[in-house]
């Protein structure tokens, strides 16, 4: 998707065609959805505020980009274009997307608007991933699934170091047991001969287990959300090298 341009004449003109096309209690579902606090989302908060809807969601917009989240910014403009009925009910009770302003909003876009699996495929095949990311993520990558795509890698790394050591335990257990430094560990990342060996294998166990605790458990984290495709990007690519550390330990215990 081409992005919307951040300054306040496109805030102006996103904030106009909700005002227009839902409810108060429904925009706030979609400012909540895209990952903006609920402090700020409050029921209600914008009829508190003696604003209308308009210079409410305005205000809203200028705050969010003051933070630097323009993954929300644009998760709000993708619905828009959608007319998504989570969101909006045009037609019900008087709502009605605004037309002209809505075309307008849509040539700011361009047509690559409608292309967003087609240029998430071609981010997700630049990275060159190990194959089992490409195995486990790429489809839920491509169709905007980027939550889902993280977890399922997660989960398959998971199974693999089982596999690889013959453990039943599950999650940050299964990485200190498999990969501990302290003994001769079941899964060896390199020759295990001196100090330097025994750190790296140590980092690395607490990388797999961050992993795991950290990104594959999130309680109210980031990922829950991710609307950034960039950032799934960087996650996936951190576990892409591990992928790559377990086919050395592999064929070290061959």
């Amino acid at each position: 998707m081409k992005k919307l341009e951040h300054n306040k004449e496109n805030f102006r003109l996103v904030a106009f065609i909700i005002s227009n096309a839902t409810s108060g209690s429904m925009f706030t579902k979609l400012l909540k959805d895209a990952g903006w606090t609920a402090e700020s989302t409050a029921s209600q908060e914008w009829q508190l505020a003696k604003k209308s809807k308009e210079d409410y969601l305005f205000d809203e917009f200028v705050k969010i980009a003051e933070q630097g989240r323009i993954d929300i910014l644009d998760f709000i403009v993708e619905k828009i274009t959608k007319k998504d009925q989570i969101y909006f009910k045009a037609g019900e009770k008087g709502y009605k997307f605004p037309r002209e302003a809505l075309a307008n909003l849509k040539n700011k876009l361009g047509k690559e608007l409608i292309l967003p699996k087609k240029k998430n495929t071609k981010l997700f095949m630049e990275r060159k991933f190990h194959a089992s990311i490409a195995f486990a993520s790429k489809r839920l990558f491509c169709d905007g699934h980027y939550s889902q795509a993280i977890f399922e890698v997660c989960k398959l790394l998971n199974k693999r170091v089982q596999e690889l050591s013959g453990s039943s335990a599950d999650g940050k257990a299964l990485m200190f047991e498999a990969f501990n430094s302290a003994s001769d560990p079941k899964l060896k990342l390199n020759a295990f001969i001196d100090q330097s060996d025994k750190d790296e294998q140590e980092g690395f166990m607490h990388i797999f287990a961050g992993v795991m605790h950290g990104i594959r458990n999130p309680k109210g984290h980031e990922i829950i959300n991710l609307k950034d495709p960039y950032k799934a990007l960087e996650y996936l690519s951190l576990i892409s090298l591990l992928f790559r550390r377990l086919d050395d330990a592999k064929n070290l215990t061959k």
